[in-house]
């Protein structure tokens, strides 16, 4: 019973340690990984990566980068597919054609939050912000890095009289 208990033990470490996620070093993420990464956000530094099983693409990428002032993670695909992405921003890193239509979008109001995030496969800017100068008109955008608006929503916050 000894041997086979020992056995059983070193065949479920090693079954475990197959579906977890693996730590790996930068130089060792492939090309096409890298450059999804600068494509989706240019300027963006590698900090960590690690490899993880994936249903469809059979192995993803998680890695963390840091790109100017904010923190980032992105999950892309062996060739480079956008899984997801996730990242704070401020308004001037946004692309021009972006802060254009936020500017327009909200009257100038004040921005709440911009996130970097993906959309089926598409990295999009989702944007929380008040409606110009009143505070009680929230907006929520979603909009694709060309400018163009995917989903709006307006909300009247509570009235108070």
């Amino acid at each position: 019973m000894g041997k086979y208990g020992l056995m059983a033990l070193l065949l479920f470490c090693a079954w475990s340690s197959s579906y977890a996620s693996d730590t790996i070093p930068i130089s060792a993420v492939p090309g096409l990984v890298r450059e999804a990464v600068q494509y989706y956000a240019p300027g963006a530094q590698l900090i960590e990566a690690t490899v993880s099983e994936d249903r469809i693409y059979r192995r993803a990428y998680n890695c963390t980068y840091f790109r100017n002032v904010h923190l980032g993670s992105i999950k892309l695909g062996p060739r480079g597919q956008l899984l997801d992405i996730d990242e704070s921003l401020v308004i001037e890193d946004v692309p021009p054609a972006v802060q254009k239509t936020i500017r327009k979008e909200t009257r100038r109001g004040l921005i709440k939050w911009i996130k970097l995030d993906a959309l089926y496969g598409q990295a999009v800017y989702r944007v929380k912000s008040y409606y110009g100068n009143s505070t009680k008109i929230e907006i929520s955008l979603t909009i694709t890095a060309s400018g163009q608006i995917v989903a709006r929503k307006v909300s009247k916050g509570l009235l108070i009289f």
